[in-house]
């Protein structure tokens, strides 16, 4: 073998025997350990995954095993944990409780926003809401884009969150996403997509216009980090063991439905209590059974110690309603205690959906602005139309109480005309507080118009002083400086 090894090493000089290979495997491995941060939660062992929820995880952004992690357990989640598909649903019920609205005065600009959001592969109408509550559920999204050179015409597509491979930002600006890394099938180049930005380039064609291949968005990540997480990365196993005390609690219940028959046979010996089973099965529903008093027969149940079920699974529903800030009866607790705790809790979940709602309705506008920026760029609408600009009306999440506010509004109309009796306040004030009163009804009120009318008026004690006059000299009553 040394033969063969030197003749080896002067045919190839830079040839390396197995230790030799060995202890540059090492060396690079050390190396890597030294570049990880602190936080990167090296597993030297290969022990297997810690629980993405546990508190080792303290790094800023998740590792790409974490992140795949994290993704798998949400598909895993919706697939087989009915609170969780509930809660997710539930947001997309309340978001988007009516259709979105794409409004421009423009009627060129309108025909592109309605042609691109009723394109069959957009489908934004239908497409929008569920792609927002996926965004919930994995924190992140990837949209490639194609564009018809033509006409400007844009077409959305969708990557699986789970083929983001990286997310490149700006060294300079880390807010700031440039690329998207998405993984390819095996043998074959991962792709780069340039991030949807705006073109500050003032020599380009494309200036102030969004350009790009896609668009990416994301959810509950820190500044400094643009991976997002999903909105139930905390609740993963405490949704799931939930529901798993739950489910056994049921399969103990069947058996605490469940009795045997315990019979006392005085005096008798083995093979004659065996002989006795033998002649006498087990009675049937209904039947008759006869026996001296050397039998005694006594059904026997299980005591599964199974009574503080309720408070448990109360105590854990509670947690998890708590965590996403929606009051438990809106998972199918009732009666008029949890219906009074669901109107004082309701201000809470209101705000939280209103927030998201405001984050879906950028991104909304994102959208639709690139694909009003397309059709300028390929010549389909001049610039100045697309100046006129478009508005993003989204549905109202919570609905008013109208029986209430319509039984309050005598009260407040006395109120406020007290106060300006009393000059507490001015009759504008009073007039622009009843009109925000009134909007609470649907109903929208100019109170500067109606300030400006009545201003048009003559003042109330000049109107009854014309009118005193006119009753004097009509003979219906007296008149100034006459006598009674």
């Amino acid at each position: 073998m040394r033969v063969r090894e030197r003749i080896a090493r002067f045919i190839a000089p830079g040839l390396r025997n197995d230790e030799e290979i060995r202890a540059l495997v090492a060396d690079e491995i050390a190396r890597a350990k030294m570049a990880l941060p602190m936080t990167a939660n090296y597993d030297p062992k290969g022990e297997g995954y810690h629980p993405a929820s546990g508190a080792v995880s303290q790094r800023r952004n998740l590792t790409y095993i974490d992140q795949f992690r994290m993704f798998e357990i949400a598909y895993f989640m919706w697939e087989t944990s009915a609170m969780f598909r509930r809660l997710a649903v539930m947001d997309r019920s309340f978001i988007f409780a009516d259709p979105v609205v794409v409004k421009s005065d423009d009627p060129d600009v309108q025909d592109i926003l309605d042609r691109f959001r009723e394109d069959p592969e957009n489908r934004l109408d239908t497409d929008f809401p569920n792609h927002a509550m996926w965004l919930s559920i994995l924190g992140e999204q990837c949209w490639p884009v194609t564009v018809n050179p033509y006409n400007g015409a844009v077409r959305l597509a969708y990557v699986d969150p789970t083929n983001i491979r990286e997310v490149y930002v700006n060294s300079l600006n880390i807010k700031q996403v440039l690329q998207v890394e998405v993984q390819e099938s095996a043998g074959r180049t991962n792709r780069l997509y340039n991030a949807i930005h705006k073109d500050y380039n003032i020599s380009s064609k494309t200036y102030d216009r969004l350009v790009g291949d896609c668009l990416y968005f994301s959810i509950n990540h820190p500044p400094n980090q643009p991976r997002g997480r999903s909105d139930y990365l905390t609740l993963f196993d405490w949704i799931d063991a939930l529901e798993r005390y739950g489910f056994n609690y049921l399969e103990r219940a069947e058996f605490m439905l469940n009795f045997v028959w315990d019979v006392s046979l005085k005096g008798m010996n083995a093979d004659q209590i065996r002989e006795w089973m033998r002649d006498n099965p087990p009675p049937q529903p209904g039947s008759m059974r006869a026996h001296n008093e050397n039998v005694e027969w006594n059904a026997v149940a299980p005591d599964l110690k199974a009574t503080d079920f309720t408070s448990g699974f109360d105590m854990g529903k509670g947690f998890v309603m708590g965590a996403v800030g929606r009051p438990d009866s809106w998972f199918g607790s009732g009666g008029k205690a949890y219906q009074t705790e669901a109107e004082l809790f309701g201000q809470v979940p209101m705000r939280d959906l209103d927030l998201r709602q405001r984050e879906l309705k950028y991104n909304l506008m994102l959208i639709n602005q690139f694909a009003l920026d397309q059709a300028v760029i390929a010549g389909r609408i001049s610039p100045a139309k697309a100046e006129t600009g478009f508005e993003v009306q989204m549905p109202e999440i919570a609905k008013k109480d109208v029986t209430k506010l319509a039984a309050a509004l005598p009260q407040i109309q006395m109120a406020l005309s007290g106060a300006t009796a009393d000059k507490w306040i001015t009759r504008d004030t009073a007039t622009w507080m009843f009109a925000y009163i009134c909007s609470y009804l649907g109903y929208e009120i100019d109170a500067q118009a109606q300030i400006d009318e009545a201003a048009k008026a003559p003042p109330d004690d000049e109107t009854d002083y014309e009118a005193m006059l006119n009753a004097g000299a009509g003979g219906q009553g007296p008149g100034i400086g006459d006598e009674e």
